[in-house]
């Protein structure tokens, strides 16, 4: 069962839950968090993915500032764009969208750290322990498929394509991968879409970064 929108369970996992630090580079976990985003849209039924385009299925806010707030930039636009435009965009401004909820449910404490050159923000968790439930449930469900649902099921491909797999703790880096492949094969088209919007931004980071 879910206790936590499908955005505040992958910034758990895309954050260390004692130093509050980013786990892999912050812009790829920006990346796979705008894409948790579009996905509670999707699971709220609030759009959906028609040949790689992100589409309103009901323009009606649902009462959720994270996603409310994403329904309206993109009914904004007078034209449909892909996946990988959106998570992009919304990549952007993603961290500060997610975080209060997060903070506000006594979740995560706003730590400002300030240097000579730089000013940081980190997110350590209130309690390690229910800081780390989002990733103890996909380990337990890499062994009891049967519990999969929908949700679970895009948590484990956003965590494959940002390179968190090592957040499962057991086995290889790529039998960790496999594990959370079979899992995401599992998941209905419109959350394929999504992953693979996620993918295609995180690929083009890496790009970036050796250019």
């Amino acid at each position: 069962m879910h206790t936590l929108p499908l955005a505040d369970e992958f910034f758990l996992v895309g954050h260390d839950e004692y130093s509050g630090k980013p786990r892999v580079n912050a812009e790829v976990v920006h990346t796979g968090l705008a894409g948790a985003v579009l996905a509670e849209l999707v699971l709220a039924n609030r759009a959906t993915i028609a040949d790689g385009f992100v589409v309103t299925r009901d323009q009606r806010p649902h009462g959720e500032h994270v996603s409310d707030a994403a329904l309206a930039e993109i009914l904004k636009q007078h034209d449909a764009h892909p996946v990988r435009s959106w998570v992009e965009y919304l990549r952007e401004d993603v961290r500060d969208m997610v975080s209060p909820r997060l903070v506000s449910a006594g979740l995560v404490q706003r730590v400002q750290m300030r240097s000579m050159l730089r000013q940081t923000v980190r997110f350590p968790a209130t309690d390690p322990t229910r800081a780390t439930a989002p990733q103890a449930r996909l380990r337990y469900i890499v062994d009891h498929p049967d519990m999969l649902d929908s949700q679970s099921a895009i948590l484990a491909a956003l965590v494959r394509v940002t390179g968190l797999e090592h957040v499962l703790g057991a086995g290889t880096g790529r039998e960790a991968r496999e594990q959370l492949g079979r899992i995401a094969d599992q998941m209905p088209e419109n959350l394929k879409a999504i992953a693979a919007g996620v993918d295609a931004a995180v690929a083009n980071i890496a790009l970036t970064v050796r250019r």
